[in-house]
């Protein structure tokens, strides 16, 4: 991915000049390039993946991308390039879910939003992320995104607040592969988003 590797420090950036990001517990192995992981995150909009991207920086962010976005041949060369792999959220083709395997299996971070849409309230997670984790045999790595859920030029001159929070990585490795597996790490991955946005939500009462 040599156009994503090139553009990703110009986005960083960027982003710096549209808010003002703090990243909370951002795991260690995170530093660590041979180390593959799979992040799960709750999805407010297409802003989201940019600063969970800037969140491992210097590292370079994957992700599953639900096929509906690649129609056009703009959006597509855009998601393509930009390191999205494809895939049918009812029925996620074996190709796609290989792909992602290899990726991970060779050291990269996919970002996957369980909820397989955008959506403020809590919604039930699909079992996708935890079978993609399981058989490439990486962490599963919670994270919860707060702040505004578009750009605007108005960012420039009060820069809002930018937080991403990670939760502790939940292991995979010697798992045995199945249905059975994929429902209780999903159910985990819930509670732990689940924790994080109760955090979060506290933490701004508190305010």
């Amino acid at each position: 991915m040599k156009v994503l590797a090139a553009i990703t420090p110009g986005l960083k950036v960027l982003l710096e000049r549209f808010g003002k990001p703090e990243i909370v517990n951002r795991p260690d192995f995170f530093r660590l390039d041979e180390t593959g992981a799979v992040i799960v995150s709750n999805h407010v909009s297409w802003v989201d993946s940019l600063w969970i991207a800037y969140s491992v920086y210097p590292r370079q962010l994957r992700y599953m991308s639900k096929q509906e976005l690649f129609r056009s041949t703009l959006s597509r060369l855009v998601l393509l390039y930009g390191g999205s792999i494809p895939v049918d959220r009812a029925h996620p083709s074996p190709g796609s879910i290989k792909a992602a395997v290899d990726i991970l299996r060779h050291g990269g971070l996919i970002l996957i939003f369980p909820s397989g849409t955008r959506i403020d309230k809590d919604i039930a997670f699909k079992r996708g992320a935890a079978m993609v984790a399981v058989h490439a045999g990486v962490p599963l790595v919670p994270a919860f995104f707060q702040g505004p859920k578009h750009v605007q030029a108005g960012h420039l001159l009060r820069r809002p607040v930018i937080r991403v929070t990670f939760g502790s990585p939940i292991p995979t490795v010697a798992l045995p592969i199945g249905k059975q597996t994929t429902i209780e790490l999903t159910r985990r991955l819930e509670a732990e988003v689940g924790k994080l946005r109760s955090a979060m939500e506290s933490s701004r009462v508190a305010a």
